[in-house]
């Protein structure tokens, strides 16, 4: 038994697929393009299929991947590579396939790129001036549906604004994981409650999965 993991980008309409209708597309994706995958054994057998760390709704991503396993010791990545691309919808694109060299649980941070729409500069200064807080307190809701409060200003120290750029992008890099983990939406909210930077005038996507040694996920 072989593991597999396949890397794919989720970009543009395709970050408003939930995330068990991406599942769906992907078992669709790999009956189409005939890939050998392995079955669970029992009375309703379906395809072995687990995601690394799944995105909200909404959020875009250049570092997805989803592994699946397979009997067959010869396992040609290449031609499964451009089966499924031809076999997924539109915003979603397999870029490599890989054997799976990490187990999931050893990811503890995650980068993100958040652009603000808006003039440049008066945005930066506002983030900057909101970011620079001791304290920046946010609700949290935990696994069991219950609301706690942290503070999120410890957690916020390895951010730079993209330079080159037309508008203002934030580079953030943010705890992540099955252990502890922060979605930017929470911080998202409370800079508009702080700033009035409304969150529908921004786009987050992220661009790495790391372990905590900050070494890429792979």
């Amino acid at each position: 038994m072989h593991t597999i993991r396949v890397w794919f980008a989720k970009r543009d309409e395709a970050c408003y697929i939930s995330h068990l209708d991406l599942q769906r597309v992907v078992q669709r994706a790999l009956k189409l393009a005939r890939v050998p995958v392995w079955y669970t054994q029992g009375f309703n057998p379906h395809i072995y299929l687990t995601f690394a760390m799944p995105l909200p709704l909404g959020q875009q991503s250049i570092t997805e991947s989803f592994d699946f396993r397979t009997e067959q010791d010869r396992f040609d990545p290449e031609t499964f590579y451009w089966q499924l691309n031809r076999s997924l919808p539109r915003g979603i694109e397999v870029f490599d396939i890989t054997p799976a060299k990490m187990g999931s649980g050893q990811i503890a941070w995650a980068r993100y790129l958040i652009r603000f729409d808006g003039d440049k500069d008066t945005i930066q200064k506002k983030v900057d001036l909101f970011l620079s807080q001791k304290e920046i307190l946010v609700d949290k809701r935990t696994k069991r549906g219950k609301t706690k409060q942290i503070d999120l200003a410890p957690y916020l120290d390895r951010r730079s604004w993209l330079p080159g750029e037309d508008a203002a992008v934030l580079d953030l890099t943010l705890p992540a994981g099955s252990t502890f983990n922060l979605n930017p939406d929470l911080l998202l909210d409370a800079l508009e409650q702080a700033t009035g930077i409304d969150p529908l005038d921004t786009s987050v996507c992220r661009t790495q999965l790391l372990t905590a040694d900050f070494k890429e996920f792979e």
